[in-house]
């Protein structure tokens, strides 16, 4: 089966420059191919930006009438059709599909809704509900981002333990790191010195706890800003800033003294380990799944969503308490090539 290297197939609604998702399905694409297997991608969206990488076959599945709310549900329907004719080594989707051997688990809406405290639900997520349990039936693995969705997905869709594993998100080292200097990127940024810079990078800032954060700055000196790169808005505050979409977010990763992510329901949360990766603490609600690898050296997670709470914690701030000198090891399983080896080997398909 290795001789010509395998045939995968990667399923992804959006091939675009979007978020943590999407970051996963750039990094696989050039895994496989660098491994010289030959790559397929199912998807019904691309951006115009994207230069496609020698070597990948791109399928487009087309849903231009098909309604937003119901557009996955048709997305999996016409998949189906095609996956049936042709055959495959490896199947992973980043979608809930219902013909692939191998699905990532970035979330559940289960563990969504009931974060929200949700107990109506309306036809849209009877339908996610509806594909999340056909997808977690139909998969030989189930990769979740973290314990916390591990354990989501066993309890509401009472799916066996055996079938699901852990497997945190790839870090991409190269882009990652803390080889950009802090004072060159403020400079570049047109930040002061003395600046207390806190970052929150979001696309969903309802979700992300940004409401949260305004409560809290409101009350925080004018030198304490929060820099938000991601979806645009408009503020009232002068110490909030909104940076709209950072193509290059690891320079404000740089020039950033913490991350704060008082997010009201987030599964993993990458935005965390790419902090780390720069040597940024963070901060983080108790519903984050990353949580599990926040220790005192890398920062603390804050146990409400009260904005007196954070304000409390933002202003207790020890900095010197920080320190990266264990991140070495957790890094290195964060590396794509750990996390591609684990992927495999847990598919049976180890090179």
């Amino acid at each position: 089966m290795f001789e010509n290297g395998m045939r995968v197939a990667l399923i992804h609604i959006r091939y675009v420059y979007k978020g943590g998702l999407e970051t996963r399905l750039f990094n696989y694409i050039d895994y496989f191919l660098q491994r010289g297997d030959e790559v397929h991608l199912f998807t019904s969206k691309k951006a115009d930006d994207i230069d496609v990488p020698k070597g990948l076959k791109v399928h487009f599945i087309n849903l231009r009438r098909v309604p937003k709310p119901i557009r996955n549900f048709f997305f999996d329907k016409k998949l189906k059709k095609i996956l049936d004719r042709n055959s495959f080594d490896f199947i992973l989707s980043l979608e809930r599909t219902s013909r692939q051997n191998h699905v990532i688990a970035p979330s559940t809406h289960k563990g969504y809704l009931d974060a929200k405290g949700n107990r109506l639900y309306d036809l849209v997520d009877l339908m996610q509900l509806y594909l999340d349990r056909k997808a977690f039936n139909n998969a030989q693995v189930i990769y979740a981002c973290s314990e916390m969705v591990k354990n989501e997905i066993i309890r509401c869709y009472h799916i066996s333990p055996n079938n699901v594993k852990v497997l945190y998100p790839p870090i991409n080292l190269s882009r990652f790191n803390q080889k950009l200097d802090k004072q060159a990127m403020r400079a570049k940024w047109r930040f002061e010195p003395d600046d207390k810079l806190f970052l929150l990078v979001s696309t969903s800032h309802k979700r992300k706890g940004l409401d949260i954060l305004q409560k809290v700055f409101a009350h925080l000196p004018q030198n304490y800003k929060l820099l938000v790169a991601g979806s645009s808005f408009d503020s009232a505050l002068e110490n909030v800033i909104s940076l709209g979409f950072v193509k290059n977010v690891q320079e404000i990763y740089a020039a950033a003294d913490m991350l704060l992510h008082p997010a009201v329901y987030e599964p993993f949360g990458q935005i965390i380990t790419e902090a780390f990766a720069a040597h940024l603490p963070v901060y983080v609600s108790n519903r984050v799944g990353a949580k599990e690898l926040v220790n005192k050296q890398r920062g603390k997670v804050i146990p409400s969503l009260d904005p007196a709470d954070w304000l409390a914690a933002i202003q207790s701030i020890e900095w010197s308490t920080f320190s990266f000198e264990d991140i070495d090891d957790l890094l290195e399983e964060l590396a794509l090539p750990e996390h591609m080896a684990r992927m495999l080997n847990w598919a049976k398909l180890k090179k």
